[in-house]
């Protein structure tokens, strides 16, 4: 469906990335996955020469480092790829903190979300989130 594009995703909990895995891998998209916001920042470094990411996905709330730590680690390396936070913290305030750190977008992890305009990650948020920047 659209042309092979590298993602990062990057969050702590199973459950969670079993599903992310599934919507990118339904949509055709090659999945590297890390556990925290540390590792995150370790594996961009090492793409930045060889391939890089065409985008990352991250959570929040993570053990080592955060998303927020990690978006702004890896924008201070002047890697220019798109960040979306993934998170449940959803207020508008969390947006904000986010986008502040550096992410381009954010989309909400789970369903239902008060604002009907916001929408989790499913195959078609993926194919919007996608087109969005040019990786579609």
């Amino acid at each position: 469906m659209y042309r092979r594009v590298r993602v990062l995703l990057v969050e702590d909990e199973e459950i969670h990335r079993v599903v992310a895995r599934a919507v990118l891998r339904a949509a055709g998209v090659e999945v590297d996955e890390a556990e925290n916001g540390a590792e995150a920042v370790r594996r961009v470094r090492e793409r930045v020469t060889g391939g890089a990411y065409d985008l990352i996905l991250t959570d929040k709330q993570m053990p080592v480092m955060d998303g927020h730590e990690a978006t702004r680690q890896i924008r201070a390396m002047g890697v220019a790829t798109p960040i979306v936070a993934v998170s449940s913290d959803a207020l508008p305030s969390d947006v904000q903190a986010f986008i502040a750190a550096g992410a381009d977008d954010f989309t909400p992890k789970l369903r239902p979300f008060p604002d009907p305009d916001v929408q989790p990650l499913t195959k078609e948020k993926l194919g919007h989130i996608l087109s969005k920047f040019g990786l579609a």
